[in-house]
Order: C-alpha cells, then structure tokens, then sequence
C-alpha cells in the first residue's frame, strides 16, 4: 500500500508540474526517497556524492586514470602536473575503503549564475573518508552545469589533507595556507606538534583530561540553573579536547562502548556564556542528546 501511495504522488507530482522541468526530478527523487525507506539526495548532491565515490574507488584499486578523468577537461588543461600528483595520491593513499562521510558530501553550497538564459552551477563540499587505517579530509568544487563551456563540466578543484595536516590546518598552525588554483593540491605532510583524536568527525587536538563516568550527573548540574563553559570546567576538570573554532565546544572522555571511544560534546557559544546543549558523540557524529535548554528543546 506504501508503494502505491508514494507512485500515485509520483504521478500526480509529475502531472502538476508538467511543463516546468526543474521542479518534477526533486519531488520525484523525493517521493523516490520516501519509497525506498533511504536519505533524500538532491540531484547536485548527487553530483558530489558520485565523483566522491570515484575518488575512492579509484584510490582503493589504485587507477591514478581514473582520478585524473574526475577533472573537468578546462581543469585537466588549466591543472600543473596533475597526472603527477594523481600519481603520489595513489602511492601516499592505498588500502581498502572504510568509510565514506557521505551525509557532508551530499549537502554542498551551491553557486548559481544565469545570463542570457545560460546557467552555470558550482558546487562546493567537504568531506572525509578513511582509507587502509588511515583518515583522510577533502575540499571538492564541481561544476555541474555550464551551458556557455561544457569543457568546465567536472570537478574543477580537489584538496586531500591527511589527519596531520587537517588538523594543523583547523587549528591555523604555520604554513597551512589554503592551496589556490586549479587542479589537485595534496597535503599530506605536516609535522605536528601534538596528538589528534578524531572526535565527531574532525582531528581535534587532544590532551588527557578527566573522564565523565556518569552523564546523569551533568544534566543534574545543568538543570540547577545557567551555567557557563568555565563553571563546567570547575565542576568536571579538565576537557581533553578543545574546538578548533575556540574555546567552545568543549570535549570530555566518556568510558568506551564496546571497544569504541565516546566523548561528551558541551556546547556553549563561548566559555563565559551558558552551556546550551551536551551530546555523546563517537568518532564520526553525534550518538545521543544528553542535555538541552529547555528553549533548544
């Protein structure tokens, strides 16, 4: 019966919107979604997530090719060396395919211009994945429709950090500087000065700290009244991992859950404003609501 209702809202989707093209493939995709239980992803989202996908795979079978073919052929042309570094990508980044953050890859900004009726679509994403061990963090930028130059159609600009060099590159350390241009721009070497631990999905810089044994305790504290960052410090010690964005959020060690590490993400805006929401968070995201205001309910 599920199914029947969601191709009959396909129909009536289609039969609505006939005539005006750029609104049938969202709903139908959309209802699509619905049908097969899964995530609704844009067509554009779609886009990013394809040739991040590629890259993997080309980087699991070890096709420097098929890497250089995600470039569009103005990027291949305009690129330095891009067969090159094509070529140390698959001899740094080898192994098999662990993960794929496909929730970030399929969300991308999107830069739309039209003249003269011509459209041209970029998109932009971030992404991670991991690879024989070891993580590895993207910036993508895809034109995925160019009505005026087709030859810009494909990925334009691909940056691949290793865990080392993200992490220096969140905390603004020397010699991290944004590559320009472009083409493909690998930054695979830094040498850090400390320990990272991959905390709901970035390499934050990590300190031992002490560890929150029950999280009971904390929605306590927290439902006694507005506290900020630093009387959470005061009554829990010391985070072992602090934003990258600041002095908040900060982050405690939780015991581990089946062999996994967990962390507890406190929010706030900075250390001397209310905490608003707390969170366990695993490697990768967020695993549960712990503690929220009651106006963030």
């Amino acid at each position: 019966m599920r199914r029947l209702v969601a191709c009959a809202l396909v129909v009536l989707a289609s039969a609505l919107c006939a005539g005006c093209a750029g609104g049938v493939d969202p709903l139908v995709r959309m209802f699509g979604s619905v049908v097969a239980g899964e995530e609704y992803v844009s067509a554009r989202g779609q886009v990013c997530l394809d040739a991040a996908e590629a890259l993997v795979d080309a980087l699991e079978a070890g096709d420097e090719g098929a890497i250089v073919g995600l470039f569009s052929p103005s990027a291949r042309a305009s690129s330095k060396d891009l067969e090159g570094g094509a070529h140390e990508l698959v001899e740094r980044c080898s192994g098999q395919v662990e993960y794929l953050d496909d929730q970030s890859v399929t969300r991308p900004v999107e830069s739309e211009k039209i003249d003269g009726g011509k459209r041209r679509v970029e998109l932009a994403v971030g992404f991670s994945f991991a690879l024989g061990g070891q993580n590895y963090w993207c910036h993508m930028t895809t034109v995925s429709e160019n009505d005026l130059d087709e030859s810009e159609v494909g990925v334009s600009t691909l940056i691949v950090w290793s865990e080392d060099a993200y992490s220096a590159m969140l905390y603004d350390a020397r010699g991290t500087e944004w590559p320009e241009g472009p083409g493909l721009h690998l930054q695979l070497d830094y040498p850090l000065e400390w320990e990272t631990r991959l905390v709901d999905g970035d390499p934050l810089r990590y300190e031992e700290g002490d560890v929150i044994l029950d999280t009971s305790e904390v929605a306590a504290f927290l439902d006694e009244g507005e506290r900020t960052g630093a009387d959470f410090r005061e009554r829990f010690g010391q985070p072992c991992c602090v934003s990258w964005m600041g002095d908040a959020p900060i982050y405690y060690e939780l015991p581990n859950e089946g062999g996994e590490p967990r962390y507890l993400m406190v929010s706030a805006v900075s250390s001397d404003e209310p905490v608003y929401a707390v969170h366990v968070v695993d490697e990768r995201g967020v695993v549960e609501k712990v503690w929220g205001r009651r106006d963030d309910a």
